[in-house]
């Protein structure tokens, strides 16, 4: 059986107890993979296309793969931030250099790429959620469909989502709540960006869905949504 290899900023990032309750979606794709498939997750905070690469993580995500493999390949966040020249990125030029160069390169080992724009942040103006990552969803689906690859448009599904939901039902998937919510921390958050568990596997969800509906190789690997639940719920009474 493959694997999957997520590389990525951190909304996808696997979080430990320390960042708890934060979660990212890389987190929640482990919830619909099918057994025997190991999800490594390379994703890190505040990385760019540009710093993931400078930094050497690309490299090391590419020695562990083995032929056969999947990588799933998100960035955005970071790459549009323009006063950091360590991380900034053109969108229709240094960004969709780097998304081909990852293309490549995973190709060359004999291994498969699935893009996924980022996902929103939960930015509301007058009640409606608005896209936050300016021209960077579009550049990726540009490269996708000029080269392509599979890419899942998680901007517009969650967007979508958010927009459906409503800004107050919506606040629940992201960092946001009052102090002393949580054991291991008692400080009030209000992150608009990041992830708690249900966000995390609402993300993923949207990608798996979103996938399944694709003739990806990918989905292979993840369970089948539109089977009914198979847990025997007799066993699990005390």
């Amino acid at each position: 059986m493959a694997n999957i290899h997520m590389m990525g900023d951190s909304t996808m990032k696997r979080n430990n107890f320390y960042s708890y309750p934060q979660f990212g979606w890389g987190q929640g794709i482990e919830s619909f993979v099918n057994d025997g498939v190991l999800v490594f997750n390379y994703a890190e905070n505040g990385r760019s296309t540009k710093s993931f690469i400078d930094e050497g993580r690309f490299d090391i995500l590419l020695s562990n793969l083995k032929k056969g493999d999947f990588v799933i390949c998100s960035f955005g966040h970071n790459d549009e931030k323009k006063y950091d020249e360590s991380r900034y990125t053109e969108p229709f030029g240094e960004y969709q250099k780097n998304l081909k160069y990852f293309k490549d390169e995973v190709e060359k080992r004999g291994c498969h790429i699935v893009y996924a724009t980022s996902i929103t942040r939960h930015q509301f103006k007058d009640g409606v959620c608005v896209n936050s990552h300016g021209d960077y969803p579009k550049a990726m689906l540009e490269f996708a469909r000029d080269n392509n690859v599979t890419c899942i448009d998680l901007n517009k599904l969650s967007i979508d989502l958010y927009n459906k939901l409503g800004e107050e039902e919506t606040k629940r998937f992201h960092m946001i709540y009052p102090a002393h919510t949580y054991f291991n921390n008692s400080e009030a958050k209000d992150d608009h960006s990041h992830l708690r568990n249900e966000g995390a596997i609402m993300m993923a969800y949207l990608f798996v869905s979103a996938l399944s509906k694709t003739n990806d190789k990918l989905n292979e690997l993840f369970i089948d949504l539109s089977k009914e639940n198979m847990v025997d719920y007799k066993m699990l009474i005390d």
